[in-house]
């Protein structure tokens, strides 16, 4: 058991400082040209200076680059790296040897329900180098983020409750000044029946005046 967590920690050294060298392995002119994918493909082309290994241009893969088998897929501290979405996943894992990966589909709030069982359980995260610093950022954003919510809401009540006051006092000035005018109305209609009644009355005097002359 000795032996093999020495021999991994020297394979893990080895791997360290091969990655320190090993260059980025891109397709035939990938770095030039924008609509060519970041990703290795064999250079085919019959004078293709990469194919043919020129110096001056990009490394071809070759054999000798690649991690050592007992290490290959572990993280740097030599642990296994293991994608987890639930809490279960979390504690079937052993601080000891296992290391997480949070998928990047799980939401926020249960990341952090994750991340809190995660150093509850002494067990690293590869996404988060401070992972409790990330709990408190985030906390401290959701508590923001649902003041200005109820900020938002309280402020769209008192708007809407303002608005309501407004189309009442306007309705209610509506109604008054119709029925001022309705008022007016009727007061001028009775003017102009008391003055054609006295219009009538004047003329009926005038005529008993005449025929008492005559």
């Amino acid at each position: 058991m000795t032996e093999t967590k020495q021999s991994k920690k020297t394979l893990l050294e080895v791997r360290n400082s091969l990655k320190k060298k090993k260059p980025n392995f891109l397709r035939q002119d990938g770095h030039k040209k924008a609509r060519l994918s970041k990703k290795w493909v064999k250079p085919r082309g019959l004078q293709s200076k990469m194919r043919l290994k020129r110096k001056g241009y990009r490394r071809c893969v070759s054999v000798g680059w690649r991690s050592p088998v007992l290490i290959r897929g572990l993280s740097r501290d030599g642990l296994n790296l293991v994608k987890v979405s639930t809490v279960a996943e979390v504690e079937s894992l052993n601080p000891k040897e296992d290391k997480a990966i949070i998928c990047g589909s799980v939401g926020r709030k249960k990341r952090l329900d994750l991340i809190k069982k995660a150093i509850e359980r002494e067990l690293l995260i590869h996404d988060y180098k401070d992972p409790k610093k990330f709990i408190e950022e985030t906390e401290l954003e959701i508590k923001k983020k649902k003041e200005e919510g109820t900020k938002k809401k309280s402020d769209r009540a008192g708007k809407q409750e303002k608005d309501k006051k407004e189309a009442e006092k306007k309705k209610k000035e509506e109604e008054e000044k119709a029925k001022k005018e309705s008022e007016d109305k009727k007061s001028d209609a009775e003017s102009l029946e008391a003055n054609q009644e006295k219009k009538e009355e004047e003329k009926k005097e005038k005529d008993k005046v005449l025929i008492s002359k005559n």
